[in-house]
């Protein structure tokens, strides 16, 4: 019967760490997404500053939250978002035409990764 009790903790917790995880990724994937369209409106209306202020915040988000999940996600799903976060800042800098394609591409990548850690039927079978 112990062995039973401690089995079953051991699930519970690990059913308790996954859906914390999940949830956690979701909220920080979505603070992120919404800096992603805000810095995109802020450009095509033509605040470059706002932009380059909203980006330098997204870097910052996102190297908290990579530092963190990087314990939680696979490393190869966070690489091609490092290297989008890593250059957005940058092209916002430099009034780059590319910008809004390399936001609009981290949005998708983002809303990806959310909705693949988030455990579905589709994906449990």
């Amino acid at each position: 019967m112990t062995r039973f009790k401690i089995s079953l903790g051991i699930v519970l917790l690990l059913v308790g760490a996954s859906i914390f995880s999940g949830i956690w990724i979701n909220g920080r994937c979505k603070s992120l997404m919404e800096l992603s369209v805000r810095a995109e409106e802020l450009f095509s209306q033509g605040d470059s500053d706002g932009a380059v202020e909203v980006t330098r915040t997204l870097e910052k988000d996102w190297e908290k939250f990579r530092t963190k999940a990087a314990m939680l996600v696979q490393n190869n799903k966070l690489a091609e978002l490092d290297r989008l976060c890593a250059r957005v800042r940058h092209l916002a800098e430099n009034d780059s035409d590319e910008l809004l394609s390399e936001l609009t591409e981290l949005y998708h990548l983002l809303d990806l990764l959310r909705n693949g850690e988030i455990p579905k039927m589709t994906s449990l079978l």
